[in-house]
């Protein structure tokens, strides 16, 4: 039953990537097919999505992002080194040496990083945005 489910992960992730790539294609042309119909000249169009682009940028992605990204690996590390500090031990089953490894804290610690992170990104990017304002 578990490899069924395994299997089946990146056969409906692929599915789901490409369902957004074709649905974003198409809503675009869509997009632009309407504006012919209504009449305007190419460089209209051209205008209306080069203000598009521009508007809806966001500048401070990869800011955001790296902030994100910082804050989400400092958590899983510190979970991490908790776990085998304190979690990680020897069991004896039945005779045997068993290591006993049970990755509580790295997973939950690094949710919480990544929390922090966005939060802590969302204020700097805006500090910036009203800097530039």
């Amino acid at each position: 039953m578990e490899g069924t489910i395994a299997v089946f992960i990146p056969i409906i992730t692929v599915l789901v990537v490409g369902i957004v790539i074709v649905t974003s294609i198409y809503l675009k042309s869509k997009e632009k097919q309407l504006m012919i119909e209504k009449g305007l000249t190419a460089e209209q169009i051209a205008e209306l999505i080069a203000e598009k682009e521009k508007s809806g940028r966001n500048r401070f992605l990869l800011l955001k992002s790296g902030i994100i990204l910082i804050f989400l690996v400092i958590g899983g590390i510190i979970g991490n080194i908790i776990d085998r500090a304190f979690f990680f031990h020897y069991e004896y089953f039945d005779g045997q040496k068993i290591y006993h490894d049970d990755p509580v804290y790295g997973v939950w610690l690094a949710f919480l990083g990544l929390g922090i992170g966005a939060v802590v990104a969302h204020f700097i990017a805006m500090r910036f945005e009203n800097k530039e304002n």
